[in-house]
């Protein structure tokens, strides 16, 4: 405000300086500053277009910075961060399945995610061998289809749950074992023994998930 009222006093002496009828101009002479004088003698001819000049000097910036201030766009808003994705793991490539592994045990409070590597690892190196077994397991975690009809998961969201879609199956191992008990240190074992039995098997699990944790 302060600032305003000195810009108007300034305007006010403008307007006073200004005189009704403005003194005659000796007629320019040519060669020696032609243009300023022209320039001089259109705006005092025309006291309306000084005083607009004087205006925009006196007030300028402040009339800028008040239009900028009202007159400004707000901020583009920045999109929000997606929620993390899990993509499909290369087979055989270990890196690529410890974020599936991570998710998956994260269903499953208390799961060790190294233990669904290392039940990957085992079953079908970590995807490279997927075929069906003798025993009729199939897919990268190998599932018996009845017991993947009872705890398939659709992992990656897609709308099919698949026995031979890597996050799928890493999922629906997740889902096997904290129904067992997975989720408590204690009863782990007993999980994995109800994945696969053979107490071989348990130990093996358990022996390559704690050489190599996820």
């Amino acid at each position: 405000m302060r600032a305003l009222r000195s810009a108007w006093t300034a305007v006010s002496d403008v307007f006073t300086a200004v005189p009704a009828e403005p003194p005659a101009l000796p007629a320019p002479v040519e060669g020696d500053g032609g243009f300023g004088n022209r320039l001089s003698a259109h705006l005092v001819r025309r006291p309306g277009r000084l005083v607009v000049a004087c205006l925009a000097t006196v007030l300028g910036p402040a009339v800028v910075t008040q239009a900028g201030a009202m007159t400004s766009p707000p901020p583009t808003p920045q999109p929000a961060e997606s929620p993390e994705t899990v993509t499909t793991p290369v087979p055989g490539v270990r890196h690529t399945w410890v974020p599936l592994a991570n998710k998956a045990a994260a269903t499953c409070p208390g799961l060790p995610a190294s233990v669904l590597v290392a039940i990957g690892h085992i079953e079908s190196s970590l995807g490279l061998q997927t075929w069906t077994s003798s025993a009729g397991a199939m897919g990268p975690m190998q599932f018996m289809p009845a017991t993947w009809a009872h705890y398939g998961v659709d992992g990656d969201g897609d709308g099919s749950i698949d026995i031979m879609n890597a996050v799928d199956a890493v999922h629906g191992a997740a889902r096997l074992l904290c129904a067992n008990g997975g989720g408590d240190p204690e009863r782990l074992a007993s999980a994995l023994w109800n994945y696969n039995r053979s107490d071989d098997y348990v130990r093996h699990v358990i022996a390559l998930s704690r050489l190599a944790p996820a």
